[in-house]
């Protein structure tokens, strides 16, 4: 599977937040999962809804520790594995 493919079923998939808190499914833009301003790999992705992506309760509007804590997260990483949870093929 080549990196667009990849990246455009985690987007199907939706919002991995949405899907484990609400069990809705809602669009999902591509964020990419990485420490820092490391590089970022397409295959490390999770799908964010705008909200849980920009917004006031999102990635990068509440910044990655206050993000993790808000949604029971270990870490940003943690969203790898629901990613690979609801995942569609």
């Amino acid at each position: 599977m080549n990196a667009s493919s990849h990246k455009q079923i985690v987007a199907d998939t939706g919002c991995v937040i949405c899907l484990e808190h609400y069990s809705t499914h809602t669009p999902a833009c591509v964020h990419h999962v990485a420490e820092g301003s490391g590089e970022r790999s397409d295959f490390m992705t999770a799908g964010l809804c705008h909200e849980h992506h920009q917004g006031a309760t999102g990635l990068h509007g509440m910044g990655v520790r206050a993000f993790c804590k808000l949604w029971g997260l270990a870490n940003e990483y943690a969203l790898l594995g629901l990613v690979n949870k609801y995942r569609r093929k």
